[in-house]
């Protein structure tokens, strides 16, 4: 059976899969050049990477962060609206769509590539579904997953994201320290209203202009640790560097977390926030009795090969 994995929030991509293997993979982003492509009412019909999709699939699995009107106004179209025009393109192949799945699918991604019989799996990112149905977002998640199972242990949902709409910047990093926590089917969730994981460096990149730009923001905490000067704004590269410092301290945390679930040593690292390369290896060098393993494609354009073998091996 050929099975299309889609992706239809930002980093808008297709998987191509088939007898459990990968045959190709497609990233809007290389064909159109547009930084973090998501499709809209304008320009859904098209896709150029449904040019490459010259078959009628046996199935479609569609994945998405759970659109909302938080980053921008112009987003009159759902997902189940874009759904409906690619399924059209697709000449109405049978689909399945659950928008709760995001950080379940970044899991099975990184899983599938890292060559582990078992593994905790550690999500981290500043969207997510609303898994509360309301509007605390997934931002931290850990799982158990092989190749039977995967399921969730924690999750930490913050609603700060959708507060930005209505705080005036600056902002500080201990803008809120109050955690609810709550237990619901065996999952641990905390429920506050943090600056935590992707969050952090969407705050930091507002602090330094440097909007939508983290992997700028990680370039500039580098300048923290020389004697050396440059001609730069320092109390920015300051912010940068406590951004960089934060995450990694957060994830430590998490880390410590999951290893006491379980005591297993492998681990899966996914979601756009494990785009950090240089917090990646801190990670390996305080840990060194762990083996560590981060997703080739960590950020949501990944999902969609998530989403493939999620369906082949787990649904």
């Amino acid at each position: 059976m050929k099975i299309l994995g889609i992706n239809i929030s930002h980093d808008f991509s297709v998987c191509v899969y088939e007898d459990k293997k990968i045959l190709d993979f497609f990233y809007e982003s290389r064909y159109n050049l547009q930084k973090r492509f998501k499709p809209n009412e304008k320009n859904i019909f098209y896709q150029s990477i449904f040019k490459k999709i010259n078959f009628k699939p046996d199935f479609v699995i569609y994945s998405s962060f759970q659109r909302v009107n938080l980053e921008d106004n112009t987003f009159k179209i759902s997902d189940e609206d874009i759904i409906k025009d690619i399924q059209k393109q697709l000449n109405n192949p049978p689909f399945y769509f659950n928008k709760l799945n995001h950080h379940i699918y970044h899991a099975c991604s990184a899983f599938y590539f890292s060559g582990f019989d078992e593994a905790m799996s550690i999500i981290i990112d500043g969207g997510g579904a609303c898994p509360l149905q309301n509007n605390y977002r997934e931002i931290q998640s850990i799982f158990y997953i092989d190749k039977n199972k995967v399921y969730k242990l924690f999750q930490h949902l913050s609603n700060f994201k959708t507060l930005l709409l209505n705080i005036t910047f600056p902002v500080n990093f201990e803008y809120s320290n109050i955690v609810c926590k709550q237990i619901i089917n065996n999952v641990e969730y905390n429920v506050s209203s943090l600056i935590l994981g992707g969050l952090i460096f969407g705050n930091a990149c507002k602090l330094t202009d440097l909007n939508n730009e983290p992997g700028k923001l990680m370039g500039l905490s580098s300048y923290a640790y020389t004697d050396k000067k440059f001609n730069l704004d320092y109390d920015k590269v300051l912010i940068a560097k406590e951004a960089q410092e934060k995450s990694f301290k957060e994830t430590c945390e998490l880390i410590e977390k999951a290893y006491a679930y379980k005591k297993i040593k492998n681990f899966v690292l996914s979601g756009g926030y494990f785009l950090n390369c240089s917090n990646n290896f801190k990670y390996v060098k305080k840990y060194p009795e762990l083996n560590f393993f981060v997703d080739p494609e960590p950020s949501d354009g990944g999902t969609s090969i998530g989403a493939c073998i999620f369906y082949e091996n787990y649904l």
